[in-house]
C-alpha cells in the first residue's frame, strides 16, 4: 500500500499536529489558571472592603482632625489673651516684691548697723597670732 502526500498536505499534517500540541498546552493552562482566577477574585473582594473601611476611616480622621484644629485655635486664642494680661500682672508683681524685699533689706541693714553701735567692743587679755605679728 503506498500513500502519496503532497507538499501541500505535509504541511496541514504538520501544522494540525502543532495546533493539537498547542490545544494540549492551553488546557493545561486554563486548568492552573481556574484556581488563580478564583483566588484573584477573592483578593479583589478583599481590597474593595479594605479600600471601603480606609476611605471611611479616612474621612472619620479628616473630621477627627479639623474638629481637633477648631479647638485648638479657639484654645489657644482664649490663652494668648489672658497670658499676655497675667504675664504683665505678674511681672509688676514681681517688681514690686523685688522693691519691697530691697527697702526692708536696706532697713534691716540700717538696724544691724545702730546694734553694732551700742554694743561695746570687748577686750580680751588673749593675743593671737596676728597680734604678735602685728607687734613685730
Amino acid at each position: 500500500m503506498d500513500i502519496t502526500l503532497t507538499l501541500g498536505q505535509t504541511c496541514m499534517l504538520l501544522i494540525s499536529i502543532a495546533l493539537f500540541i498547542l490545544l494540549l498546552y492551553c488546557i493545561n493552562l486554563v486548568r492552573h489558571l481556574i484556581p488563580s482566577i478564583k483566588t484573584l477574585v477573592n483578593v479583589m473582594k478583599n481590597v474593595e472592603t479594605i479600600t471601603d473601611s480606609a476611605a471611611k476611616s479616612t474621612t472619620s480622621a479628616e473630621a477627627i482632625v479639623d474638629d481637633v484644629m477648631d479647638v485648638t485655635s479657639s484654645l489657644v486664642s482664649s490663652v494668648k489673651g489672658p497670658v499676655g494680661l497675667v504675664g504683665q500682672a505678674t511681672s509688676v508683681v514681681s517688681a514690686i516684691q523685688i522693691i519691697m524685699s530691697l527697702i526692708s533689706d536696706r532697713k534691716e541693714n540700717l538696724k544691724l548697723k545702730e546694734d553694732a553701735k551700742d554694743i561695746p567692743e570687748r577686750e580680751s587679755s588673749e593675743t593671737t597670732v596676728e597680734d604678735d605679728i602685728i607687734e613685730e
